[in-house]
């Protein structure tokens, strides 16, 4: 399998960044996964702040929690709270996948050929 192949592969189906990894460039890696891991990172955030506060609102009117109250309330505010506040981050994360995808194919485009002129023979 080609260099570049096989760092777009890595970067593409493993975590953004590996194959860039692979290819040695671990400064450039590393930054592209502590960027994924951070816009990741915000959602699971936004997601456990708002699953706190809504368990808050069921103790508070109820002082009990079961699992029906918690499937109503996460129904009724799963309809107030539009899904327009993880899109732009959904959106992020997605163009550092694409961003290391394409990088890493590049990088491995770039040595294969270097080494190609390197080891060929001069006529």
């Amino acid at each position: 399998m080609k260099i570049s192949t096989k760092a777009a592969l890595l970067s593409g189906l493993i975590f953004p960044g590996t194959g860039q990894i692979h290819l040695k460039r671990f400064l450039r890696g590393i930054t592209i996964m502590v960027f994924t891991f951070s816009g990741i990172g915000v959602i699971v955030w936004m997601a456990t702040v708002r699953a706190l506060a809504m368990l808050e609102e069921i103790q508070n009117q109820l002082n009990q929690v079961d699992m029906a109250t918690i499937s109503n309330v996460a129904l009724a505010s799963s309809a107030d709270h539009p899904s327009i506040y993880y899109k732009p981050i959904l959106l992020f994360i997605v163009c550092c996948w694409l961003f290391s995808i394409i990088d890493a194919y590049r990088i491995g485009k770039k040595r294969e050929r270097s080494e190609k002129t390197q080891g060929s023979p001069i006529p």
